[in-house]
Order: structure tokens, then C-alpha cells, then sequence
């Protein structure tokens, strides 16, 4: 499987659908060119010092080598957003949540955001403010 490199290819995985699982943040968007899928790895940060970013690319990555070319959806691209569980996580439970994440993210039916809405996207009303004094 081919990596993505380039920020815009990340970018534009992010617009298609978003799915959580245990250890990773899957994003997914199918391509019209017949390419071989490609998967992009994101560990922010957040997660940890370099050396724990880095262990938890690599395992990330021996999850993805795991898998058959069946389990991999033909022409889409892919980004994993590590979080810190996937270090802990026993590896066999690793790749069975990216198996089945792999398929449901491009799967139309499947709600691309079931959480917390977003910040930027509230579409109720502001509250009112109430007066002083």
C-alpha cells in the first residue's frame, strides 16, 4: 500500500467520511482513478515525545501490512489519526478495528459524524444574554 506525503492529499481525505475507533481516527475518500489504495499516518503532539510518535507509526503501519489486499478498499486514500491507546492496545485488536474501519468509513450509510458536534458547526441559535444590574 502507497503513503500519502503531501499535505494537500491529507487535506483532501479529511472532507470524505470520519469514523472512530479504539486506537486510531480513520478518514476516508474514495478516488476515481484506479490506483492502488494509499494510507496516510498522523500522530500529533499530543500523544507523546518522538520516540512514542514514532512507536506508534511503526505499529501502526505493521497493522496495515497485516491485512490481505481483500481487506483494503480498491481506490480510496486513507488517514490514520493516532491516539494513545494505540500503543497499548494488543495488537490483534488493532488490526480487526482497522479491518472493519476500513470498510465502513467509505460506506455511505454509515453517519459521518455521531459525536460531539464541532465548535464551528452549531446550528442552533446563540443564547441570549441577559441583562445587568
Amino acid at each position: 500500500m502507497d503513503t500519502l506525503k503531501k499535505r494537500s492529499e491529507f487535506l483532501a481525505v479529511a472532507k470524505g467520511g470520519r469514523l472512530g475507533r479504539r486506537a486510531f481516527v480513520v478518514q476516508g475518500l474514495k478516488r476515481s482513478s484506479d490506483e492502488a489504495s494509499r494510507v496516510g499516518y498522523t500522530v500529533t503532539k499530543k500523544t507523546g515525545n518522538s520516540v512514542v510518535r514514532s512507536r506508534i507509526k511503526r505499529r501502526l503501519r505493521a497493522a496495515i501490512a497485516e491485512l490481505c489486499h481483500d481487506d483494503i478498499p480498491q481506490n480510496a486514500d486513507f488517514v490514520l489519526v493516532a491516539r494513545d491507546t494505540a500503543l497499548t492496545l494488543p495488537f490483534q485488536k488493532l488490526v480487526a478495528d482497522l479491518k472493519s474501519g476500513l470498510s465502513q468509513v467509505l460506506d455511505p450509510e454509515t453517519p459521518r459524524g455521531r459525536g460531539k458536534p464541532r465548535r464551528g458547526n452549531r446550528s442552533s441559535q446563540p443564547t441570549p444574554r441577559r441583562k445587568q444590574g
